[in-house]
């Protein structure tokens, strides 16, 4: 990653919006004004006050699977929160909210205590695609008595919000908004705005962000790599294969080495890499390049 300067990160950066999980969890680390005021517009809970919060939370389990929580909150009533922001249906599956809602419980009962000392627990699931799909915003799922409709009031809550469903003129719109919005000075809410300027804006912030920092670029930049790669090598073999002899081809994978070193983003081992040549032949190419 060292081939990105400063400046660049900062420029890829303003372009972050709070539905990046990585994104989303430094903001809200340690926040429990934001995770806050998210619990009581998703939940319609205006007494609702965070104790705690912590973000990139691991559950263990030594045997089976285990899990990392984007966001754990704590109430002050005791109750705990998994806020999970997830951009596409795949990533909050059914059967995911599940398993959850039970390493929640499996962490909230010590050793020799009562069942009813369990808590209330949420496992909530942003997504801008309708997991469910019956067209709703918000889906708040209990479970009930087959047999009369009522509530079984086991403690277990799973909520979904669908983002591209949310009625923009309403809290929830407001939210929603300002999880997809990428400037601070045009959200709604303070305390996401102010969260979102500190690790944007503020030299600070940006120290606070440290290797996280370098690791929130690090797949965009290998994703911008990898499709240029794919681009430039259809483009540099077109020569080759079209004349079907191995010159055609050794000159193709020039043309992908040249078309690389101009562009001057990307480090000459990746280049090499790329183009099937060896280190020595590109430092040679771009030496004759810029000569």
């Amino acid at each position: 990653m060292g081939f990105l300067s400063q400046n660049e990160k900062q420029d890829l950066l303003r372009n972050i919006t709070l539905e990046d999980d990585r994104f989303f969890s430094k903001c809200l680390s340690g926040s429990n004004e934001c995770a806050a005021l998210m619990l009581r517009i998703i939940l319609s809970r205006d007494d609702l006050e965070v104790v705690e919060t912590r973000t990139q939370e691991w559950m263990q389990n030594i045997v089976n699977h285990s899990i990392r929580l984007d966001i754990y909150a704590k109430d002050k009533k005791g109750n705990i929160y998994d806020i999970e922001i997830q951009k596409t249906a795949s990533g909050a599956s059914r059967r995911r909210a599940r398993y959850y809602s039970a390493m929640l419980d499996t962490e909230s009962l010590k050793k020799g205590e009562d069942y009813e000392k369990l808590p209330e627990s949420y496992i909530i699931f942003l997504t801008s695609d309708d997991v469910i799909g019956e067209g709703k915003a918000l889906y708040m799922i209990e479970r009930r008595v087959e047999e009369t409709g009522s509530r079984f009031m086991d403690g277990t809550h799973i909520v979904y919000v669908s983002s591209s469903l949310a009625d923009k003129d309403t809290a929830l719109g407001y939210l929603v908004h300002d999880l997809k919005c990428a400037d601070p000075e045009r959200m709604y809410y303070t305390e996401l705005s102010e969260r979102v300027r500190f690790f944007k804006e503020k030299e600070e912030g940006m120290i606070e962000m440290g290797k996280e920092y370098d690791e929130v670029f690090e797949k965009i930049v290998d994703r911008l790599v990898s499709e240029a790669k794919a681009d430039i090598i259809q483009k540099g073999m077109k020569e080759g294969i079209q004349k079907g002899k191995r010159e055609g081809i050794k000159e193709g994978r020039l043309g992908v080495a040249r078309t690389m070193i101009a562009d001057g983003s990307v480090p000459l081992s990746k280049i090499a890499e790329f183009s099937g040549l060896s280190l020595n032949e590109v430092e040679n190419i771009r030496a004759h390049m810029f000569n």
